[in-house]
C-alpha cells in the first residue's frame, strides 16, 4: 500500500508539471514560486558556506504562507536567540519576498516543490537538525524523505478540522501513511488531539497555540495611538476585521437598523484595500443612508458613523479600542483569526463557516463568540447589554491566559530545544 501510493504520488506529479509550467504563465503567484524555485540549490550552497565556517546545529523552518509565518514569529524569537543557524523556507511567494530579508534568517528559500530528487537534494544538502513545521503543510515526499535522513520531523500548531478531507475514507489510509514519518506533533487542544490520531498514532502534546503568544506578544507593544477621543468617547466601538464582499450586505444593514443609535463607532477593515474593494462598502452605506469616511480622509471627519479603514496591517491593534468585534469570511471560505480580538477580550461574531479554525470552534462552544446567520442575529449581539458584555470579556480573558505559553511548553519538551536553550 505505502510503495503503491508513492508510486501513483510520483507519477501524477510528473504529469502535473507541464500544466504548472503553462500555468505559471497565467497566474502571478504561481509564476513567482516558479521563479523562486530556480535558486533554491544556490541559497543552499551558500548557506552551507557560513555552516562550514563557523558549525553550529541548523534548524529547519517552514511556514506556508503569512498566517503560518505569523503564527511561528514566538518560535523563532526564541531561536534567533540562541547559539545556532536558521533555515527558513515559505510556499507562499506573497510572504517570501516580503520576509526573505528577516535579520533572524541566516538561510532563506522557497520550499522545494514536491519532487523526489529536488526534495532529496535539498535535504542532504541542508543537513537540519531538525525540521519544524507549523499547521498543515505537509507533503508526501518531503515527510518521507525527511524520514529517510534521519531528520527529525516536527510539526507545531497542528490543525485538523471535522470535515477535513485529511479525514474521509481512502484519503485517510493515504494520510495516515504520510503522517507516520512525523516524529512529533504539537497542538492546540484535546478535541484536536482526539481529530489528530485518526490519522496519527505517534507522540502528540497538548500546548496551545503559539499564534495566542505571538498576538500578546504583540499586544504588548501596541502603544501606537490610532484613534483618537474623539470618535470613541462615550461610543461603543465595533471593530469589523478582515471583511470582504460575503459579509457586504448582512453588515450594513445591521449598521443602518442601528443607525437611531448615535452612541456607535463602526469601523470597518476590509480584507483586501484596493479601490474595487473599498467602494462596494461606500455605496451600499450610502444606499442605506448612512454616512462613512475613510480612515485617509479623517482630517475631513464630520461625525460619521462609519470609519472605512483604508490602511494596511493595523487590524490587530486596532481591536485595542474595541468592545465588540465581526470577523470576516464567514459567509464565505471560512472565518479568519479570532485570536487578535480575543487577546484584548473583545467578544466577537462571525458567519456560519468558522469549523476550519479551532480556536473560533472552541470559542463558540464555550458562548464566548457568536454565530451570525442574518441581520438580527447580528443587530442583537451589536446590542448586547452592557453588564452581559462585561461578563463575556472577562470570561474571554480567562479562556486565552489558559492558551498563552505554547512556545515555552514546546521549548521545554522538544529535547534538541531544550539542550539548546540550556546551554
Amino acid at each position: 500500500m505505502k510503495l503503491l501510493f508513492y508510486l501513483l504520488y510520483n507519477l501524477l506529479l510528473f504529469l502535473a508539471l507541464p500544466v504548472l509550467w503553462i500555468s505559471a504563465y497565467f497566474n502571478e503567484k504561481l509564476a513567482g514560486s516558479l521563479s523562486g524555485q530556480k535558486d533554491i540549490i544556490s541559497r543552499v550552497l551558500r548557506f552551507n558556506d557560513l555552516v562550514k565556517s563557523k558549525p553550529k546545529p541548523v534548524i529547519w523552518t517552514h511556514a506556508a504562507s503569512a498566517g503560518e509565518f505569523e503564527q511561528m514569529r514566538p518560535v523563532l524569537n526564541r531561536l534567533s536567540k540562541l547559539d545556532l543557524y536558521i533555515f527558513q523556507t515559505f510556499t507562499s511567494a506573497t510572504i517570501y519576498y516580503k520576509a526573505s530579508h528577516n535579520d533572524m534568517f541566516d538561510g532563506v528559500s522557497f520550499l522545494p516543490w514536491d519532487l523526489f530528487s529536488r526534495v532529496n537534494r535539498f535535504v542532504t544538502l541542508l543537513k537540519p537538525a531538525i525540521f519544524i513545521n507549523t499547521r498543515h503543510d505537509i507533503w508526501p515526499n518531503l515527510q518521507l524523505l525527511l524520514h529517510k535522513n534521519q531528520v527529525r520531523n516536527v510539526l507545531i500548531n497542528a490543525n485538523l478540522y471535522q470535515d477535513s478531507k485529511r479525514l474521509i475514507p481512502g484519503l485517510r489510509g493515504i494520510n495516515t501513511i504520510v503522517f507516520s514519518h512525523i516524529d512529533q506533533i504539537y497542538t492546540g487542544s484535546k478535541s484536536l488531539k482526539l481529530l489528530l490520531e485518526q490519522i496519527y498514532s505517534g507522540q502528540i502534546e497538548v500546548v496551545g497555540d503559539s499564534r495566542f503568544d505571538q498576538v500578546y506578544e504583540r499586544s504588548l507593544n501596541n502603544t501606537e495611538m490610532l484613534i483618537t477621543s474623539d470618535f470613541i468617547s462615550d461610543r461603543r466601538v465595533v471593530v469589523y476585521g478582515s471583511v470582504g464582499s460575503s459579509d457586504l450586505k448582512i453588515i450594513t444593514r445591521s449598521i443602518a437598523k442601528l443607525l437611531v443609535n448615535k452612541a456607535f463607532t463602526h469601523i470597518i477593515v476590509p480584507h483586501e484595500t484596493a479601490e474595487r474593494d473599498l467602494i462596494p462598502w461606500e455605496t451600499e452605506l450610502y444606499r442605506q443612508k448612512v454616512k462613512s469616511i475613510r480612515r485617509s480622509e479623517i482630517e475631513q471627519y464630520k461625525n460619521e458613523s462609519v470609519i472605512i479603514w483604508d490602511s494596511v496591517g493595523q487590524l490587530a491593534d486596532l481591536y485595542k479600542y474595541a468592545d465588540l468585534a465581526f470577523i470576516g469570511a464567514g459567509f464565505g471560505a471560512g472565518v479568519h483569526s479570532v485570536t487578535e480580538a480575543a487577546i484584548y477580550n473583545v467578544p466577537s461574531a462571525h458567519g456560519p463557516n468558522y469549523d476550519i479554525l479551532a480556536e473560533a470552534i472552541e470559542l463558540v462552544e464555550n458562548d464566548l463568540s457568536f454565530v451570525i446567520n442574518e441581520v438580527d442575529d447580528l443587530t442583537a449581539f451589536l446590542e448586547m447589554d452592557q453588564e452581559d458584555l462585561v461578563k463575556i470579556s472577562t470570561s474571554i480573558e480567562k479562556f486565552v491566559d489558559e492558551r498563552l505559553g505554547a512556545t515555552d511548553k514546546i521549548f521545554n519538551i522538544e529535547p534538541l530545544l531544550r539542550s539548546l536553550t540550556l546551554r
